[in-house]
């Protein structure tokens, strides 16, 4: 039931195993790619592998298949230790930040046999996710503030909770083109922005162009309209579907007719 994840990469530096620690699910494989200019080895404290004298561009693979830290060295070069944490649930770490009360897709993987997984707050909060027949599971949180959750024997992970704000700067183009500016505080550089139009062919708002926020926090996207429509810009994962944060609602399109002037 392993899937796609079930290749952890380590890299041997000069002078250090990175990532240091790794966490695994039961069966899976880790590869270390010998990437220094001088020789090492990955032995177990407990002698149960050595991968030799690894050169330069080597590599060396070995499947864990049974829960517990798995320490290990460099018998080369004093002081060049490691850790394989083998697990039956692993909670994938989360850099992306949440939103306060909006639903957010916490993931991780499982060891074979694992079917279901409970996910547990710091704040209280329980949730159950099925597992697919990858290995993998989502479970949806919403939390009210920055939380812990746990699963089963995962590392416990930590969801930020920020409350964004998206503000816009609309300008007109020629032929009828606009340029829509979003500025997401606090920063949040390469976070995804989309804007939608509500579009009543759609039933609804619809994206009809997104981007990722530059280093200032701030991108512009570009649409033309011929028609005018309300529109707006939303802060969402990377999955261009999920908000975390809507600006207010604008116009986009040729101004609103003025009304007529009534007779004398």
């Amino acid at each position: 039931m392993i899937g796609m994840a079930a290749m952890v990469a380590v890299s041997i530096g000069y002078s250090a195993y990175t990532p240091r620690t790794v966490d695994v699910v039961r069966g899976e494989t880790v590869t270390w790619s010998q990437d220094s200019s001088r020789k090492h080895t990955v032995t177990a404290r407990d002698a149960s592998f050595d991968s030799g004298a690894l050169s330069p561009g080597q590599t060396y693979e070995r499947a864990f298949t049974t829960t517990g830290a798995v320490p290990y060295y460099c018998r080369l070069h004093a002081g060049i230790t490691g850790e394989v944490d083998v697990h039956d649930v692993v909670l994938d770490a989360q850099e992306q930040a949440a939103a306060k009360g909006r639903p957010f897709p916490l993931t991780g993987r499982v060891a074979d046999g694992v079917t279901s997984v409970t996910i547990s707050g710091d704040d209280g909060s329980a949730t159950t996710a099925k597992v697919g027949d990858d290995g993998t599971f989502t479970a949806t949180v919403t939390p009210s503030g920055t939380t812990t959750y746990r699963a089963a024997d995962s590392p416990p992970v930590t969801l930020r909770v920020l409350d964004r704000r998206v503000d816009t700067v609309v300008r007109a183009r020629p032929g009828r083109r606009f340029s829509v500016t979003a500025i997401v505080s606090p920063g949040s550089p390469r976070a995804t922005v989309v804007l939608q139009l509500l579009l009543p062919e759609h039933f609804g708002w619809w994206p009809v162009a997104s981007g990722r926020l530059g280093e200032d926090s701030a991108t512009t996207l570009r649409v033309r309209r011929t028609a005018r429509v309300l529109a707006r810009v939303v802060l969402t994962l990377p999955d261009r579907a999920t908000p975390l944060a809507v600006s207010r609602s604008f116009h986009l399109g040729p101004p609103a007719p003025r009304p007529r002037a009534g007779r004398s």
